[in-house]
């Protein structure tokens, strides 16, 4: 057993100091357009393949190739594996979505990678509250709809899960569907979604929570 555990840091070692993934590479590009046959020849062990992918890229924007010649379908074929091998390891995912949205500002290749690693993975909710952050920050048109299919997902999520630092994110929620939902002029639409939201939560407080915000959206619009 401690031989295996030595063969596996080696391993991680190698990985780390090799070259990083460059679209030169033949075997690059091997790796990172056929993962689902790398997760199948690896067996149990797909996803050690997946960290291993990790360790040879995980800075590739930074210091692999320097940000000014970064191609985005490098990264994000880059984390596609990754996500297959190893789709419960949600940080490559979650970092590639951050810095192509921020740093290549292109928002649409960071959803679908989310929203790929959603699939795989329907209730974490780093990954739904990431793809909100995204919509809400980056202002991605036509996102309200999107928004409150989020927070229905979020809603019935345990609350554990939902805190970050000493924050419940899916009180963010209700104030980012009334922000887009605004921004899209569709103000009328927030009282509905505020009902849907009450239909799906067992809370106490947070139905609390939104019948204040339903009584103030009403006195708003006079009903």
């Amino acid at each position: 057993m401690r031989y295996f555990i030595f063969l596996i840091g080696c391993m991680f070692v190698i990985a780390f100091f090799s070259p990083r993934p460059s679209f030169g590479n033949p075997e690059t590009r091997t790796l990172l357009l056929q993962p689902q046959l790398l997760r199948a020849l690896s067996g149990f062990a797909h996803t050690l393949a997946g960290d291993y992918v990790w360790l040879k890229s995980y800075l590739v924007g930074e210091v692999g190739v320097g940000d000014d010649n970064l191609e985005v379908p490098m990264l994000q074929e880059i984390t596609v594996a990754q996500i297959v091998l190893d789709p419960h390891f949600t940080v490559p995912a979650r970092y590639a979505a951050t810095y192509l949205a921020s740093i290549q500002k292109r928002s649409d290749v960071s959803i679908e990678l989310l929203t790929f690693s959603q699939s795989l993975n329907p209730d974490r909710f780093d990954l739904l509250f990431g793809e909100a952050l995204i919509r809400v920050n980056y202002e991605v048109p036509n996102s309200s709809d999107r928004l409150v299919e989020l927070a229905k997902r979020i809603e019935p999520l345990p609350e554990k899960s939902k805190i970050i630092g000493s924050m419940l994110m899916d009180d963010w929620m209700i104030g980012a569907i009334s922000y887009a939902r605004s921004q899209e002029n569709r103000n009328k639409l927030i009282e509905a979604d505020l009902l849907e939201l009450l239909k799906n939560t067992e809370n106490p407080r947070r139905k609390e929570l939104i019948l204040r915000e339903l009584e103030a959206v009403r006195s708003q619009n006079g009903s």
